[in-house]
């Protein structure tokens, strides 16, 4: 049975819905997503946590889309695809403003090979990681757990509910555990190569209305950014107690490809004042 792996991730894509805490009006909700000093912000997390986690990968056959607005304004446009350039999975695409799901839904219709027996979809963040054996495990966990709910319904998901919570404030980072059913992160979807949806037409914390799902919980699968940049409310009060700074620094290093200390001081350099 070949699975394909095909992710997506929304680069500050301009889209009409799509969004909890943006303007519904989108000339206001360009500004406030093309905002400089935002997306400075969106760079570090996509440079230092996200990208990592991508190039680390054991099984290198996926594909993933980044996709952003056709409109995405220099220099970060130009920045987008230096940080990408050398990571052959990744594919950036660019897309004029629609529908949030219509915008994204053909981006990976078109992308799903018809060969494939079945299209393993997963959707992230541009602050999240995912585990470095993810893209090993959705394949194998599938052909283990899943096949038999997945031939009999059509359409099956595996949620590793276990990860951490990588939390800024202040311009300093630490690192939580988080167990939490449906989130995005290392939440897949196992559909046929010609299915009419995709990952993003159905509400992640709704899975459970559209179809048979397994939660698994063996080993620490994802990392969610929780920063003030976040669209999706998440209380400070379900954060665990942080973990060491050397304890979350090999944590990040040896499940997800992340250099802590590398991202703690590109925190501190960007929240450093301009001198003169």
């Amino acid at each position: 049975m070949r699975i394909q792996v095909l992710g997506v991730c929304r680069f500050s894509l301009l889209v009409q819905g799509g969004f909890q805490r943006m303007p519904e009006d989108l000339e206001a909700r360009r500004r406030v997503l093309y905002d400089p000093a935002r997306l400075a912000s969106r760079m570090l997390w996509f440079e230092h946590v996200f990208l990592p986690s991508i190039r680390a990968q054991t099984d290198p056959d996926f594909t993933l889309a980044v996709v952003t607005g056709s409109d995405f304004p220099e220099p970060w446009r130009t920045r987008l695809q230096e940080l990408t350039s050398g990571i052959p999975q990744i594919e950036l695409v660019f897309v004029p403003p629609h529908v949030h799901r219509d915008a994204c839904r053909p981006v990976l219709r078109t992308r799903a090979d018809p060969a494939a027996d079945v299209v393993a979809q997963f959707r992230l963040d541009d602050d999240d990681a995912i585990a470095v054996d993810y893209v090993r495990r959705i394949r194998r966990d599938f052909r283990t757990f899943a096949r038999p709910l997945y031939e009999a319904q059509g359409l099956v998901s595996i949620d590793y509910c276990r990860g951490f919570v990588l939390a800024v404030g202040d311009g300093k980072a630490s690192l939580h555990f988080m167990s939490a059913p449906l989130w995005t992160p290392a939440l897949t979807v196992y559909m046929p190569p010609g299915h009419e949806k995709s990952v993003l037409d159905y509400p992640h914390h709704l899975l459970f209305r559209h179809m048979p799902g397994l939660s698994l919980n063996d080993r620490m699968m994802f990392v969610r950014g929780f920063h003030d940049c976040n669209d999706s409310s998440f209380p400070a009060r379900n954060l665990s107690d942080a973990i060491s700074p050397d304890e979350a620094g090999d944590w990040t290093a040896r499940r997800f490809g992340i250099d802590f200390d590398r991202f703690a001081a590109a925190l501190a350099a960007a929240a450093a004042p301009v001198s003169g």
